[in-house]
C-alpha cells in the first residue's frame, strides 16, 4: 500500500469513557426497563385467557419466562449482560432450570419474544435519552483520542459497535469534521438499534434472537478493512464471546500466519479502562485460541489503560506516532 490505511473500532468503552451511562447494568436498573406484565398459571385454562389485568398460561413445568429470568438476573448481578443472558436462555442447550425439553408452547415462545421487541424498543429510548442528556467529558482520553484521530486524516474506516450517535459528541470535543463511520449494530438516531446473539444454535422460536435476522443488520467490510489496515485502534471494545466472531479470523491470521518483516508489522492498539480489563482482553483473546505471546511478535502490539491518564507515556507515544504517520503519509500523497 502507497498510502496507510488506518481503522478505528470502537466500543462500549468509548462511550463510558465519555462519561455516559450506556451499560446494560445502567439500563437494568433505569425506569425505561420494561414492566413485566402480571401472571398467574391457573390449570385447564386456554392460554392466554382474559382475567382482569393478568393474562392466564397454561401450566408449563420448570419453564421461566424471558422476562422473570432477566428480571431475576439484573436484580443480582451488578455486572449484568443482558446479552449474554439472551444467549443463556435461548440457546438449544439452555439449562433445564430454564425450559425443561418439551414443555415449552408456542405461546410461551410468542411471549417470550413479544417481550424481547419489547426489550429492544425500551433500549433504545434509554440510549437515547443517556445521549441526549449527556455531560461530555471533554478531557477523558476516548475525547483525546478521537481528537487526534481526526487530525491524523488518514484514518479510511471507522466502525463503532456503539448505538449513540459519533457527531453528536464531535462537537463538543472541538471536533469540525463530520466523522463518517459505519454502525455495526445500529443507532438510535434512526431506531435502528439490533439487540441480540451470535450464530450460535437456538431453540425453535428464537429466530428473531440472531443479530443477523434483525432487519436492520447489513453487510460490512470490517474483516477487509483490519487485513489491509497498518494502524488499528480498538477503544472499549470488550471482545466477549457475542461480538468475537467478528475479529477471531484476523486475531488468528496473524498469531497462526507466518513471520512478518518488522517494517511490514500492524500497529494495533486496544484502548480499555484498567489493568484488570487488560488481562481479561488477554483472557478473551486466548479463548478465540489466539497465541498471545507470537501476536506480540507479529505486530506492534499494546494495551492502553485510561485509567493512566492523558499523560501516560504509551498514550503520549502513540499520540506522537500518529502526528508523524500523518506527515509521512501526507508527504507520499503529495508526491504521487
Amino acid at each position: 500500500m502507497d498510502i496507510n490505511q488506518n481503522i478505528l473500532i470502537i466500543g462500549n468503552g468509548f462511550d463510558l469513557d465519555l462519561g455516559l451511562q450506556t451499560k446494560f447494568s445502567d439500563f437494568a436498573q433505569s425506569s425505561f426497563w420494561p414492566k413485566a406484565i402480571k401472571r398467574e398459571i391457573i390449570p385447564n385454562l386456554p392460554s392466554h385467557t382474559s382475567r382482569g389485568s393478568f393474562i392466564a398460561l397454561p401450566p408449563l413445568p420448570e419453564t421461566i419466562l424471558l422476562e422473570h429470568y432477566l428480571d431475576d438476573i439484573r436484580n443480582q448481578d451488578c455486572w449484568f449482560d443482558l446479552e449474554g443472558a439472551l444467549l443463556n436462555y435461548s440457546t438449544v442447550n439452555a439449562d433445564k432450570k430454564i425450559v425443561d425439553a418439551g414443555a415449552e408452547s408456542d405461546d410461551t415462545v410468542k411471549t417470550n419474544v413479544e417481550y424481547f421487541k419489547r426489550m429492544q424498543d425500551s433500549l433504545c429510548k434509554y440510549i437515547t435519552h443517556v445521549q441526549n442528556n449527556a455531560q461530555i467529558n471533554h478531557n477523558s482520553v476516548a475525547g483525546k483520542t478521537l481528537q487526534t484521530i481526526m487530525e491524523n486524516g488518514f484514518f479510511n474506516h471507522i466502525y463503532s459497535f456503539n448505538y449513540t450517535e459519533l457527531n453528536y459528541f464531535a462537537g463538543p470535543l472541538g471536533i469540525t469534521k463530520n466523522i463518517y463511520y459505519h454502525h455495526i449494530h445500529g443507532a438510535v438516531s434512526d431506531n435502528s438499534i439490533i439487540l441480540g446473539v451470535d450464530e450460535t444454535e437456538l431453540r425453535n422460536g428464537y429466530e428473531l434472537f440472531h443479530k443477523s435476522s434483525s432487519k436492520y443488520y447489513h453487510s460490512h467490510d470490517l474483516y477487509n478493512s483490519l487485513s489491509n489496515a497498518k494502524e488499528i485502534v480498538f477503544f472499549g471494545l470488550s471482545f466477549g464471546k457475542i461480538d468475537y466472531s467478528y475479529f477471531d479470523r484476523f486475531f488468528k491470521s496473524l498469531s497462526d500466519g507466518v513471520s512478518i518483516e518488522n517494517e511490514k508489522k500492524k500497529y494495533i492498539t486496544i484502548f480499555t479502562k484498567d489493568d484488570h480489563s487488560r488481562l481479561d482482553t488477554l483472557t478473551r483473546l486466548r479463548e478465540m485460541n489466539i497465541n498471545v505471546q507470537r501476536l506480540y511478535a507479529q505486530c506492534h502490539f499494546q494495551i492502553i489503560c485510561t485509567d493512566d491518564g492523558l499523560d501516560s507515556n504509551e498514550f503520549f507515544d502513540f499520540q506522537d506516532r500518529l502526528y508523524k504517520n500523518r506527515l509521512m503519509d501526507f508527504k507520499k500523497k503529495k508526491s504521487q
